[in-house]
């Protein structure tokens, strides 16, 4: 499956604008082919020359990680936002269809047998389990992330396994959201 590329606008100007293209089309090119997205398509997407990336950026080792880590900083920074990690879920079950490209990407790497370590620290865990009070078993956390992880990667599946539809979609990552919120306000 390839990522259709966005709509086309005008072309990025400067460096972070540039970045700022690269970064987003890599993110939905390695989420939806993995390591084998090839830089002339992220260019394309981007609406840039592929000299640069290789300028502003790197390699395609050095824009995977750096697509990672602009992801991670980008769900931290989010969550860090909101006042309980159960709101933090909910919130994120709520905005998957715009997001969980990094979810992807690292299962891809995963099932790849890469061993991911093109990320330093996992930034939004780090920020959820910072919002939990001192002594809280974190088991219903990691519980409450293991299924927006399988949701964000199998949830297509498992929609046509129960029978439902695309169109079920948004209703059902908004139940499942306040699942996983109630199951993460467990203690």
């Amino acid at each position: 499956m390839t990522a259709a590329p966005p709509p086309r606008t005008a072309r990025p100007l400067g460096r972070d604008e540039v970045r700022r293209a690269v970064l987003a089309a890599a993110a939905r090119r390695f989420a939806t082919e993995g390591t084998a997205a090839s830089l002339r398509d992220i260019a394309s997407d981007a609406g840039v020359n592929i000299g640069l990336i290789h300028r502003h950026i790197g390699n395609k080792d050095e824009l995977l990680r750096q697509v990672l880590a602009a992801q991670a900083r980008a769900g931290a920074s989010l969550v860090s936002e909101v006042a309980e990690p159960a709101a933090a879920l909910e919130w994120m079950f709520g905005n998957l269809a715009e997001g969980g490209d990094y979810t992807r990407i690292v299962a891809w790497l995963l099932l790849s047998g890469q061993q991911p370590d093109y990320q330093q620290g996992y930034p939004t865990v780090d920020a959820l389990r910072a919002r939990l009070p001192t002594g809280t078993d974190t088991l219903p956390l990691l519980a409450a992330l293991a299924m927006l992880y399988g949701w964000t990667v199998f949830g297509d599946q498992l929609l046509d396994a129960f029978g439902h539809g695309p169109a079920d979609r948004p209703e059902l990552d908004r139940r499942l959201g306040r699942l996983a919120a109630q199951l993460a306000e467990l203690s």
